[in-house]
């Protein structure tokens, strides 16, 4: 099996319910991070972080900081990480995905199982099982850049999500009616929150947080208001509960976020 040596699984793993959190994490190998299920907040260096629900495939590499993790309750994650003089050719041939790129699996089925064999070859710890791992893991990021589109909604009814998103981001405080938003536009409110969560990646209730914590960031950044003044006007109602959703989604308080600017 030397035909192979020139790879190295660092680690690989599963789980059904991860909680666990990475922050300002250097890597100095490659990790395929597969969120099969559940939600995932992602920091890949300087470019702007992202909010996803699964089943979807992020990349995390050497040369970068990243952080991330579950805002609410858990994930379902299966990870393979590896390095070695190989990868250079994955590099070099387009075999690899950008590091911090989301990647949504369309063919949830044949990717998870890919990935899950993945791991039960490692887990053998036998020169047959390795060898067979590294051609599935070549296999896994062929399928991850060919994955089919998701289907789209029609034009108009994108029109309807991407708009209803942009009001909401541009004023996150206000009381957004959805029952109301969808009868504007003919469509139940069950399928008005299942079109923006195909166009979005999250659910309303989720974005509206997102968007709330985002100018909440704003403003502790820029402002010397209160933490509770701040609290009402990015419309939390309280700051008890501010705090605690800040600190879900940020892993730090208001108060040491704005400490730490």
């Amino acid at each position: 099996m030397d035909y192979f040596s020139d790879l190295e699984f660092v680690c690989f793993g599963s789980s059904k319910h991860a909680t666990g959190v990475t922050k300002d994490r250097s890597f100095d190998y490659y990790g395929l991070q597969y969120i099969r299920a559940g939600e995932i907040y992602v920091q890949c260096g300087d470019h702007p972080a992202w909010q996803a629900e699964g089943p979807l495939l992020f990349l995390t590499g050497p040369g970068k900081k990243f952080a991330y993790h579950t805002p609410c309750g858990g994930r379902e994650h299966i990870y393979v990480c590896f390095r070695g003089e190989r990868v250079s050719r994955y590099l070099a041939g387009g075999l690899m995905p950008e590091p911090g790129q989301k990647i949504l699996i369309t063919e949830e089925k044949e990717f998870t199982s890919l990935m899950e064999e993945i791991v039960r070859k490692l887990q053998k710890n036998s020169r047959t099982g390795f060898g067979e791992a590294v051609l599935l893991l070549e296999k896994a990021l062929l399928l991850s850049g060919n994955q089919p589109a998701p289907r789209q909604a029609g034009a108009f009814n994108r029109k309807i999500i991407t708009d209803f998103a942009e009001k909401i981001a541009e004023h996150p405080e206000k009381e957004w009616n959805i029952e109301e938003a969808a009868a504007e536009n003919r469509l139940s409110e069950v399928h008005f929150r299942r079109l923006f969560r195909r166009e979005t990646g999250c659910s309303l209730n989720q974005y509206i947080l997102q968007q709330r914590i985002r100018y909440a960031t704003h403003l502790l950044q820029t402002t010397d208001m209160l933490i509770k003044e701040i609290a009402f006007s990015c419309g939390f109602g309280g700051e008890f509960y501010f705090s605690r959703q800040f600190s879900k989604f940020m892993k730090q308080s208001p108060s040491e976020f704005r400490k730490n600017i």
